[in-house]
């Protein structure tokens, strides 16, 4: 159990995205994965910018490939609302009539070039944030991060992630999910060095930004030991490759995990109980939480044969219950997303099922959930990821242009109908995000937009 798949690539390697090879294994699991950076120039500000989104039905939002799409109910119309310019995370939307996103981003060097055209607009500091957009899709200027001595130049904002060896940034560090609260406080989780080994690296981090301003950081959860700094940034004790996160009504932070806290597999859901998060950034010394104050509980236990990697996590609006997905699955039915009640016990309503680890990445028309979002009417949303291999359990990683979002209608008892796709061929998606016009701001474009790349009409669905 030596590698496990994929490494975050490298920002678009040349010839392709790096994939590393997987060794006979008893588990597998998933990082995500960024890309390069240019495109869309920075349009800041927020008061003078209004959303164009359609009122009707609902808006789903994905991100692949460093650029944030969209699908309509209404007429099923998709488009870009972000360009591909280094995005490549879970999407949330704030809810706070601005119509404001963010998204996990890390921009590598200068000399990345990325399909949205040549790098010809300013590069992200720092490497490592959540970047702030506003509801047309541009980005604002403004970066959530932890900060630290690690810049791209002198004089630019740094972040307290070191880079890897060879210089990248996103080989140390990278925000995948992300949730927002009632009081418009934004969380992520930073996977760290979780870039395909295995034992998987407890080095993972959740991270809050406290509102309105966003300008103030703490690191709630993480590593405690070794690393770099007073955050103990690749040290040890914290996360072990966190995924794709969500909010309860209560506020607290449902956050899965690929591994256990000490990094052998299965994974876990956690649950962080907001009551015991800091106001502001008063109370952490250093922009460090103090362990002994934070509440955290196992919401979810995986096991080899129930949901064996949870990475993602999502409030089914017709239950008011809890959908959690696993990259393949366990047991007699290979069940990769199952319902639970808010307080972790099972729903008991059939499940979807998918790749088993003995046909893992072996299935041309399979499907390896990542991140999901449900409809008001129920309907599920969800990330294909694409993971496929070479021969058995052997140089597996997610296909290039193969990734899709696929959706899900259910029947009477709230059986699930069949996988259909919504829009494909993607490089490496990682979630999907709901937004409905008549209750909040939703991001949309002004004027025509381009399809999903590389999506053309032809190509279509």
């Amino acid at each position: 159990m030596r590698d496990l798949i994929p490494t975050r690539p490298d920002r678009r390697p040349p010839g392709g995205r790096r994939r590393r090879n997987l060794a006979a294994l008893a588990v597998v699991t998933l990082v995500l994965a960024g890309c390069g950076s240019a495109s869309a120039p920075a349009s800041g500000g927020t008061a003078s910018v209004t959303s164009t989104a359609p009122k009707s039905g609902y808006l789903v939002y994905w991100d692949q490939d460093e650029e944030v799409d969209y699908y309509h109910s209404t007429d099923g119309s998709q488009g870009q609302v972000m360009p591909p310019w280094d995005l490549n995370g879970q999407v949330c939307v704030l809810n706070d009539g601005t119509g404001r996103f963010v998204g996990g981003s890390d921009p590598t060097n200068p000399s990345q070039l990325n399909p949205g055209g040549p790098p010809t607009y300013p590069f992200k500091q720092p490497p490592d944030s959540e970047e702030m957009n506003n509801v047309t899709g541009g980005f604002t200027g403004k970066t959530l991060f932890v900060p630290g001595p690690f810049r791209f130049a002198p004089g630019q904002p740094g972040q307290d992630a070191p880079a890897d060896d060879t210089g990248v940034y996103n080989g140390q560090s990278t925000y995948t999910g992300c949730a927002i609260d009632g009081q418009h406080n934004i969380f992520a989780s930073d996977i760290g060095t979780a870039q395909g080994s295995f034992p998987i690296p407890t080095n993972g981090r959740l991270v809050e930004w406290f509102a309105p301003s966003y300008t103030s950081d703490c690191v709630l959860y993480g590593p405690d030991t070794g690393g770099v700094g007073p955050n103990h940034a690749d040290g040890s004790g914290g996360l072990s490759q966190p995924g794709m996160m969500t909010t309860l009504p209560n506020g607290n932070v449902l956050v899965p995990q690929a591994g256990s806290d000490s990094g052998d597999f299965p994974g876990n859901v956690l649950e962080f109980d907001h009551s015991s998060f800091p106001t502001s950034a008063a109370q952490c010394p250093d922009g460090r939480y103090p362990r002994t104050s934070l509440k955290s509980s196992v919401f979810f236990q995986a096991t080899t044969d129930n949901l064996p990697v949870p990475m993602g996590v999502a409030l089914d609006p017709t239950c008011n219950c809890y959908a959690i997905s696993s990259i393949f699955g366990g047991g007699a039915d290979n069940a990769v997303i199952k319902w639970f009640t808010a307080d972790g016990t099972p729903v008991d309503r059939p499940s979807i099922d998918g790749e088993s680890l003995a046909d893992f990445g072996s299935d041309p028309n399979g499907f390896n959930p990542f991140g999901m979002a449900f409809a008001p009417d129920g309907t599920l949303y969800f990330v294909d990821i694409h993971i496929t291999c070479s021969s058995a359990l052997t140089n597996c990683g997610p296909s290039n242009y193969e990734g899709r979002v696929m959706t899900v209608k259910f029947g009477p008892g709230r059986t699930p109908g069949p996988v259909t796709t919504v829009a494909g061929h993607f490089a490496f998606p990682t979630s999907v995000t709901v937004c409905v016009p008549s209750r909040q701001v939703c991001p949309f474009p002004i004027g025509p937009t381009p399809l999903p790349t590389p999506q053309s009409p032809s190509e279509g669905e």
